[in-house]
């Protein structure tokens, strides 16, 4: 049995988001186990610090109980609209891959903590791997928008 390219480039993507999502997790652990480490290439703009993040982007406050309800809702959504996509172009399947493994750890640390951990000190905010896949995702997709509109 051979599989056809979609399938390949399908397979692929999710190896790639899945390895940022492993990633990811495995920083939560080490910040979490070390939450009292700080580490600042310019002190409190840039580094490494833990922080219980309890809203959504940005810290932004919303109900856990809807965040855990509309969440899962969305990831699949997001994946029934990958597969259903023909003629899927990989920077289109990358960036709603990377958005939806993103999305998958910020959820895992929600159901398990009930806040998202965050470890990387930018500026005001401090963000992790699951929020950059997910902003970089994001902006891939409005760019290639923006291209098709052009």
């Amino acid at each position: 049995m051979s599989l056809k390219p979609e399938q390949i480039k399908l397979i692929t993507l999710s190896l790639i988001s899945g390895c940022f999502l492993v990633l990811d997790q495995i920083l939560k652990k080490i910040v979490q186990t070390n939450n009292s480490d700080s580490f600042y290439l310019i002190k409190n703009i840039v580094g490494w610090e833990y922080f219980e993040n309890y809203g959504i982007a940005f810290s932004l406050p919303m109900p856990k109980l809807l965040l855990i309800t509309l969440i899962p809702l969305i990831i699949i959504s997001l994946f029934i609209f990958l597969l259903k996509t023909k003629k899927k172009k990989f920077l289109f399947a990358f960036s709603v891959s990377l958005i939806i493994a993103g999305a998958i750890s910020n959820l895992i640390d929600r159901v398990f903590f009930g806040f998202v951990i965050d470890y990387f000190r930018v500026f005001t905010s401090v963000i992790n791997i699951a929020d950059i896949m997910i902003i970089v995702g994001g902006l891939i997709l409005i760019v290639q928008g923006l291209k098709k509109k052009q």
